[in-house]
């Protein structure tokens, strides 16, 4: 699987690139026809202490779930989105 990482509105460092890769592989157990994954992280305007947000959209043959999700910190808004996509996952899996 293939991860793409995008930052919008700061540039994003080589651990937090590494953390969402990591946590984003991980998706790859529950499907494994997953291609591609594209992460978007990016600061958002506003006075909410919950700026930081993540956007997840998996490339799957057939169906491409996509979400975001947002947090004080990225690891948070990460984390959010890699068991909100688990979920999603287990619900596609054919049983």
């Amino acid at each position: 699987m293939q991860v793409i990482i995008k930052s919008v509105h700061f540039t994003a460092g080589s651990d937090l690139e590494k953390y969402a890769t990591e946590k984003i592989e991980r998706l790859k157990k529950f499907n494994d026809q997953i291609i591609r994954a594209h992460v978007t992280l990016s600061l958002e305007s506003g006075s909410s202490p919950e700026k930081r947000s993540c956007e997840v959209l998996l490339s799957i043959p057939g169906e491409d779930p996509y979400l975001k999700k947002t947090a004080s910190s990225f690891e948070e808004a990460i984390n959010q989105a890699a068991d909100a996509l688990e979920k999603v996952l287990r619900r596609m899996k054919p049983r």
